[in-house]
Order: structure tokens, then C-alpha cells, then sequence
């Protein structure tokens, strides 16, 4: 009987190893023809993937050259407006110099003849002269004040003028040093696509013909 029962465990034994060799087999078998097609789609992903990773590096270097150009003209606008400016300031300052020296003269000798005026004995000469005096006082300020709001007007626009120079000039030599280094890293970028997608050999191609 232990003999019967020994055959019989045995041969149970060898069924469930070729059960586990034939199921081996099948997934050997159906992991080879995936694996054999994962490969050159993997080639192929990794060849996107970096022509991806250099568009996005032109991108960004088209973006680097748009922020150097903006920061050039910004630098050269500075230096257009400043004489401009430096002008119309210059301009302004002495005209409202020359209206204050102007209204200055015009005040000194009304208060003259006024003070002139209050020391006439007539009491009415007096009382004339002093309302009048008021008049011209407050005339005076009134005009001084407007006069003075236009001079330092005048004084500001000297001031931008002038600062707008200093810093265009500081700023131009720089700015386009910047845009020289942002072309030739978008240049070097550019190159670097062109021949990853094999736009250096058609290039060529059209050369020869």
C-alpha cells in the first residue's frame, strides 16, 4: 500500500512540475515579443524626449534675447529723452528766473512810491497807499508762488535729464553686451536642434546643389 501511495505522490509531483515548466514557458514566450517591441520605441522615445529638451532650451533662449532687447532699448530710450529734457528744463528755469527777477523790480518799486505815498500828510493819500500796498502784497506772493512751482518744474526736468543720461550710458554698454551673449546662446541653441533633427545635412545638401 505505502508503495501504491508512494508512485502515486510521485507521479502528482511530476505533473505540478511540468505544469510550473509549461507556465514558465508561456510567460517567457509572451514577455519576448513585448520586450522586442519596447526597444526601439524606447530609441525612439528617448530621440523625442531630447528634441523636446532642446526646444524648450530655444524657447528659453528666445525668451533670454526678448528681455536683453527690451532692457537695450530701454537704455538707449533713457538716452534719446535726455537732451530733450535737459532742454525744455534749461529753458524753463530761465524764463521763470527772468519773470521772478521781473516781478521782483516791478514789486520793489511800487512799494517805493507806496511807502512815499503813506508819508504824505493827507490822511487819505495814507489810507490809499496802504490798501493799495496790501493789493500789491498779496499780488506779489500769489505770482511768486505760481512763478516758484514753474522753477522747480524746470529743476526736476534738469534733474531726470541729467540722470537719464548718466544712466543710459551706464546701462548701454551692458544691455547690449547682454543681447550679443543672449544671440549667440540662442544661435548655439538653435544649431544644437537644427542638427538633432538633421537640418545640418539637408542644409548641406542644398549648399552643394
Amino acid at each position: 500500500m505505502k508503495t501504491g501511495q508512494n508512485v502515486q505522490k510521485c507521479n502528482v509531483f511530476k505533473m505540478n512540475k511540468i505544469k510550473v515548466v509549461l507556465m514558465l514557458m508561456i510567460a517567457v514566450c509572451s514577455i519576448s515579443p513585448s520586450f522586442a517591441q519596447t526597444q526601439p520605441q524606447s530609441a525612439e522615445s528617448k530621440k523625442q524626449a531630447e528634441l523636446k529638451r532642446l526646444e524648450t532650451v530655444v524657447g528659453t533662449a528666445k525668451v533670454g534675447l526678448e528681455r536683453a532687447e527690451k532692457r537695450a532699448a530701454s537704455a538707449d530710450s533713457l538716452l534719446n529723452t535726455a537732451p530733450e529734457l535737459l532742454k525744455q528744463g534749461k529753458d524753463g528755469k530761465k524764463q521763470t528766473d527772468a519773470e521772478i527777477n521781473s516781478r521782483e523790480k516791478e514789486y520793489n518799486a511800487k512799494i517805493k512810491a507806496l511807502d512815499k505815498q503813506m508819508k504824505s500828510k493827507d490822511k487819505n493819500e495814507v489810507a490809499e497807499a496802504r490798501k493799495e500796498r496790501k493789493n500789491v502784497d498779496v499780488k506779489y506772493r500769489a505770482d511768486l508762488k505760481e512763478l516758484t512751482a514753474k522753477q522747480r518744474e524746470a529743476v526736476k526736468k534738469i534733474s531726470t535729464g541729467e540722470s537719464n543720461k548718466e544712466r543710459g550710458k551706464a546701462n548701454q554698454k551692458t544691455s547690449r553686451d547682454a543681447v550679443k551673449r543672449a544671440q549667440a546662446t540662442l544661435e548655439a541653441a538653435q544649431t544644437r536642434l537644427d542638427a538633432a533633427k538633421g537640418g545640418d545635412q539637408a542644409a548641406k545638401q542644398k549648399k552643394r546643389k
